[in-house]
Order: structure tokens, then sequence, then C-alpha cells
């Protein structure tokens, strides 16, 4: 029976092992930025910098118009940066709502690196309390992709915006991480970013569009965050669409399009 027992050891060590290269290495298995030299020069829009509180720069990018009804916060997904924002938001330069894109620590042009969930969500509600500010936050929209959405239903959470998108949305990262890794505790994450909590006490509507056929985030996940609040989340199922199909969707510029003529 010893070699039971010798097993039995191995596979609590390597499970034990497996726990804290997941827990030390999460950062860099959730995002995934792609930094840009401080002399790259976008070919539209105007650049500027926002200073956190703990001395970083964090990125932005916007298109203003001259006498906007409103503006739209664009929280991008887990890859590229404020270069791949601008393709994926390219039909909303030209709204009669100012854009703004910003990236993430270690996105883009952002100093620093992501190192909490905490720290995540207080550089999102920098930028929206600047927004507000300026454009009073009845006028402001939220924009989540993929990744992204986690830090849109934060915002709508704590905030009263005038409505939240999300597009390709997931029930949480700890929901994502059981689609895999059911066996690792979930406190091991550092980043939970549930989106259904968020949207349960959400203080504005929100409207879901996923694809049908995402194999990254599954449609089932937007079923579950509508379902948090039936009366204040609208879900449009974009059909034969994957994850990355989902933002550039002629869907989701027509329901911005409606959204923004409210």
């Amino acid at each position: 029976m010893k070699w039971i027992k010798r097993i039995g050891i191995v596979l609590g060590l390597g499970y034990l092992l497996l726990c804290l290269v997941l827990y030390g290495f999460q950062e860099r298995l959730i995002f995934r930025p792609n930094a840009l030299p401080p002399d790259y020069a976008f070919e539209q829009g105007e650049e500027s910098s926002l200073r956190t509180p703990d001395g970083v720069d964090l990125s932005i990018l916007r298109f203003e118009q001259e006498a906007p009804a409103g503006v739209i916060l664009y929280l991008h997904g887990n890859r590229g940066s404020n270069r791949r924002s601008l393709y994926q938001t390219r039909d909303l330069i030209d709204t009669d709502h100012d854009l703004y894109l910003f990236d993430y620590r270690g996105y883009g042009k952002s100093g620093g690196e992501i190192s909490s969930e905490t720290q995540l969500f207080a550089d999102a509600q920098l930028v929206y309390d600047t927004l507000a500010t300026r454009y009073g936050e009845s006028n402001v929209i939220l924009v989540g992709y993929s990744m992204g959405t986690g830090m849109a239903t934060y915002l709508a959470a704590n905030n009263h915006p005038r409505h939240c998108v999300l597009v390709a949305p997931y029930a949480s990262i700890t929901a994502m991480k059981n689609l895999w890794l059911w066996a690792v505790p979930d406190l091991i994450l550092k980043y939970p970013l549930n989106n259904v909590d968020h949207a349960a006490r959400a203080n504005c509507p929100i409207t879901i569009l996923h694809g049908d056929r995402d194999g990254l985030i599954p449609y089932a996940m937007a079923e579950e965050i509508r379902d948090a609040a039936p009366d204040r989340v609208e879900l449009i199922e974009l059909e034969d669409t994957g994850h990355r199909g989902a933002i550039l969707h002629p869907r989701f510029h027509r329901t911005m399009d409606r959204l923004l003529s409210k």
C-alpha cells in the first residue's frame, strides 16, 4: 500500500504546485497587453494622459465633437491596446457623442502594471469620474467588450451612468476558471470580476450583445447576467457569431445608434 500513499503524496504536491503557479502567474494568464512605444502616434484622435494617485499615467485617446450630446467610455478586452480599440470602435467616432478610449496599466502607452482588482477598478473609476465631471453622469454611456465588461458593470453598479453596453461578457472570471479548472479553489483568484453580481446592482439599463457561436465565453453566461436583473437587462443574440466577431457585428453598431438617439 506504500505505493498508493506515494502516488497520493505526488498528486497532492502536484495540485498544490498548480495552485501556487496559477496564483502567482494569473496576471499573465488573464491580461495580454500590447505595449506601444512612447513616440507612437495615432492617426486619429487626440492623445492625453490621466495620472493616478500613485503616479501612473493612463493613456487616453479621445474623439470630440463640437457640441457633444454625451460621451461613450470604451473598455477594451484583455488583448491589445487603444490601437485595437480604435479599429473596434471606428463606427462610433462620428456620432454626436464624444468617444474616450483608455488603456489599462501596461497596455499601449499606459505605465505601471496591473496588480489587483481593486487597482483595476480604481483606475476605471478615475477615468469615469473625469468624464462625469465634464459631461454629467446622466450623459455617460459605458461600453465594455470581453474582459472590459468587468469594469463596465463595476462602474454601472457604483455610479449612475445613462446606459451600459456589454459585448461578449462573462458571468465572472471565477466562472471562466471553472470551465476548465473546476478543481482549483476559487479563492486563488485575485480578479473575480463578477459581472452577475454587478449587473444585479447596476443603477442603469444594460444591453448585452453576445454571439451564439462564441467558443471562448459561452452564450449561457450572457443569459446568466440577464437573469440577474431581467427587468433592466436586454439581451441580443448575434447569430452565427463568435467571440471576436461580436464587437464588429453590424448589429452592435445599429444598437449603439439606437441607444445614442434616446
